[in-house]
């Protein structure tokens, strides 16, 4: 009888740690699921903050991902790889931004050329495209208003089209004419050419979070930011100036599309010129610190009998470089860089625009 008194509590204690265990799963259990829904709700409350701080910002990193995003497709060419999607607007740094029916930053031009019409064709990347800048601050649109004030012999109107696409390189651009501009029939074909045209054809990717998600984009631009301050990734000099060693294939192909353009021209009797815009963070005076990137396309285009101006003799000593940028963080040409390119552009197409094109 004794005994069975002693055990009891006993057994009384092991009831109530069993149960105590049995309580504390459900408990542990329930703390993680309120951890995962806390997480949540701050993802989506910061999904939301952002979206409405970035619906219009100037924040370089995050307008070119809402523009890949809002304005950009993928296409089956892997030299082009993506391109503007058609009839498509945007807000995008400040400035609202529409794409016509063929892709274009630009009004709705005919395919055959009018009569008595000069048609300009300008090849480029975001430079080209007017980043920054409202459509009618473009290069393009500051030339074909003074290519109309002032019309090359012979013609009664000039047409200029932007054909620029953000982040293109030389061989899209190339590609671009090869395979679509030279239906437009323009007399004149001006590529733009810039420091980076050399980097390789991106592979286009979509993915269904970070292409509609502003807290992954906006992660992912901060960290990238983070490793450039780091030094884990080369300097903007150190970089650009690797682009140009000769045995990268990136430069080859730029080579290569360079020539081919100079061909295809030259086939249907096309004018082309190419006119190098600097890279705007050091310009003035004697400092440019790409000098040799330049000289390799001049001579590269001087073999095919191409004309090359350069775009910084019109541009430097205009004041302090960031007189030209779209924003203190954002080197791109502004309004009055694009009126400055438009200048020498307009001068040259009005000493050679009937110049034949038969060598």
């Amino acid at each position: 009888m004794n005994e069975v008194h002693r055990s009891a509590p006993a057994a009384d204690a092991e009831a109530t740690r069993r149960s105590q265990e049995v309580a504390g799963r459900p408990s542990a259990l329930l703390n993680i699921v309120v951890l995962i829904v806390a997480l949540l709700i701050g993802c989506v409350a910061m999904e939301v903050a952002l979206r409405v701080i970035f619906a219009h910002s100037l924040d370089f990193s995050m307008e070119m991902w809402k523009y890949a995003v809002q304005l950009k497709r993928p296409v089956a060419n892997p030299q082009l790889s993506f391109a503007h999607a058609p009839n498509r607007s945007a807000f995008l740094m400040g400035v609202p931004v529409s794409i016509n029916s063929e892709g274009l930053r630009d009004r709705e031009f005919s395919l055959e050329k009018p009569p008595g019409v000069y048609r300009v064709m300008m090849l480029g990347d975001s430079t080209t495209f007017g980043w920054g800048v409202r459509q009618e601050d473009t290069a393009a649109k500051f030339l074909e208003r003074k290519l109309n004030e002032h019309l090359p012999q012979g013609y009664i109107r000039a047409e200029v089209m932007n054909t620029g696409v953000g982040n293109y390189g030389t061989v899209q651009e190339v590609t671009y004419y090869e395979t679509i501009g030279y239906k437009y029939h323009p007399d004149l074909v001006v590529l733009v050419f810039f420091i980076n045209d050399p980097e390789p054809v991106p592979v286009e990717k979509k993915s269904f979070l970070i292409d509609r998600s502003y807290l992954i984009a906006f992660a992912t631009n901060r960290f990238d930011g983070v490793l450039r301050h780091a030094g884990v990734r080369p300097d903007w000099k150190a970089y650009y100036a690797s682009l140009y060693d000769d045995e990268r294939p990136g430069f080859q192909a730029c080579k290569e599309a360079l020539v081919s353009l100079a061909n295809s021209t030259r086939t249907r009797g096309t004018n082309l010129l190419v006119a190098i815009l600097p890279e705007l963070h050091q310009i003035n005076g004697d400092t440019y610190p790409f000098k040799a990137a330049h000289r390799k396309i001049e001579n590269l285009m001087g073999s095919q009998n191409v004309p090359v101006i350069e775009l910084i003799d019109g541009l430097k000593d205009r004041g302090a470089e960031e007189t030209l940028w779209v924003t203190a963080l954002d080197d791109h040409p502004n309004a009055k860089a694009n009126d400055l390119i438009s200048e020498q552009l307009k001068q040259w197409v009005l000493e050679n625009a009937n110049r034949s094109r038969s060598n």
